[in-house]
């Protein structure tokens, strides 16, 4: 690793085939036990059916868990048009950790966020689907549950730890294609749950032991399968197809920079920065929300009711300050290292280069002053680069071969807020001739 970024020669080994078979075992071991359990044991539906929603609970916990740890950069636009938390994606750099674990990584942050918020619904939904079967819980059920759920629950977590964490499975998934697995699994669960629903309604079968037999045969030959695919890089799934997978996330590369000491060094003063980032924080949750945020507070106004008021003032200072926060890690800890042919953007509480950007590119620079910058006596300066206008593409098909070039060397227009001397950097770069407009 070389400052919390893979390097392109980081290759892992092809698994040996016998070793590939013990983790299939090992991995498959909570899809078979139901199968042999209401075959052998005479387990019954609602045994199976609830083993199948503990089995979805850890799955959700399991990838959760393993969403920090992703070393890949997301292959999508998030960082560019998600306010709130969008920022932290574009954040490059890992902060390593005692022991046997890899970095974790702050651009995992607006991902680990969306898969606390969406697990209890994905295991709502899976509760809502066992419980339309109509299960008869009884204390011998719920033992079965308890020990199949286990069962299901163990080899999903060895599965992580030996293909995730020990084996570096981590360093081929970014957050976004760790996130893909619960939903994956929620699909598979809902039509087991679906389908079994129709054949009890329709009869087609004798009974429902010969239903959920077929159910778990159905369920075990998704996951072969699955394993097949994931394993060849010639096929893709459908899920592949429409959200991506780890091969079409961004291999992540250190930024290249001087070998030289940089000829000033510019940044935000700790109080510049504070002021900024509750600026920000203010706006994004008492004016951005603002129709929420005072709607409530003038609906529990006129209602008397003191509880709405104060659910709509948190409601600004709680996404305020996630604003505030998100703004703050984004600018307030970077370092504009000047050289006389490019600027580097450091992260000073990374210690990683975020962005450069070469003089020779510069299209346009201009210095402004808002109203912080108004209150603060400081400008914000902004850079144009030659070819940075280019928008993402959006398309329902993932296609085969995306662009997962990671865009470390490319010269980034960069904005540095609330300088107290915007000259000393253009002058480095002898560029101050477009401030006065010449």
């Amino acid at each position: 690793m070389i400052g919390g970024e893979m390097r392109p020669d980081q290759v892992q080994s092809p698994m040996p085939t016998a070793a590939r078979l013990y983790h299939d075992g090992v991995a498959l071991a909570g899809t078979v036990l139901p199968l042999v359990g209401v075959v052998v044991l005479g387990w019954s539906p609602a045994a199976v059916l609830g083993i199948y929603l503990v089995e979805l609970c850890s799955v959700c916990f399991w990838t959760v868990l393993q969403v920090p740890f992703a070393t890949k950069r997301p292959n999508n636009a998030l960082d560019e048009g998600f306010e709130l938390l969008g920022p932290l994606q574009a954040k490059r750099g890992g902060t390593p950790l005692p022991g046997p674990f890899p970095p974790v990584y702050l651009r995992n942050v607006p991902v680990l966020v969306t898969g606390l918020v969406l697990t209890p619904v994905v295991a709502g939904l899976g509760f809502v689907l066992f419980a339309l079967t109509r299960p008869t819980i009884t204390e011998s059920v719920a033992a079965t549950i308890l020990l199949g759920g286990s069962v299901a629950f163990l080899s999903h977590g060895a599965t992580t730890w030996r293909q995730y964490f020990r084996d570096g499975g981590y360093r081929e998934h970014s957050p976004r294609s760790v996130l893909l697995t619960p939903f994956k699994s929620l699909w598979v669960v809902g039509i087991l749950f679906v389908v079994f629903l129709a054949l009890e309604a329709s009869r087609a079968l004798p009974n429902s032991r010969i239903a959920v037999i077929a159910l778990a045969l159905g369920k075990l030959g998704y996951e072969v399968r699955t394993r097949r695919i994931d394993r060849d890089d010639g096929r893709r799934s459908l899920f592949a197809k429409l959200y991506g997978s780890k091969r079409t996330e961004v291999d992540p590369v250190p930024i290249q920079t001087p070998d030289s000491d940089p000829v000033e060094r510019v940044s935000m003063s700790r109080s510049v920065a504070v002021v900024d980032a509750l600026g920000h924080g203010f706006r994004y949750g008492f004016l951005k929300l603002g129709i929420f945020v005072w709607g409530a507070v003038a609906l529990g106004a006129s209602a008397g009711s003191p509880g709405i008021v104060a659910a709509g003032l948190g409601l600004g200072v709680g996404f305020g300050s996630i604003r505030a926060t998100t703004r703050y890690l984004r600018y307030g800890t970077v370092e504009y290292r000047c050289h006389p042919d490019v600027i580097v953007a450091y992260d000073t509480l990374l210690d990683e280069p975020q962005a450069r950007m070469v003089g020779s590119d510069v299209a346009g620079a201009t210095a402004e002053r808002g109203l912080l910058d108004r209150l603060l006596g400081t400008e914000t300066l902004d850079f144009e680069v030659v070819g940075a206008d280019e928008q993402p593409s959006f398309d329902l098909i993932v296609p085969e071969d995306p662009d997962t070039e990671d865009d470390a060397d490319e010269s980034i227009p960069l904005s540095m807020p609330h300088l107290a001397e915007p000259t000393v950097v253009t002058d480095v770069l002898q560029l101050t001739w477009m401030l006065d407009g010449e």
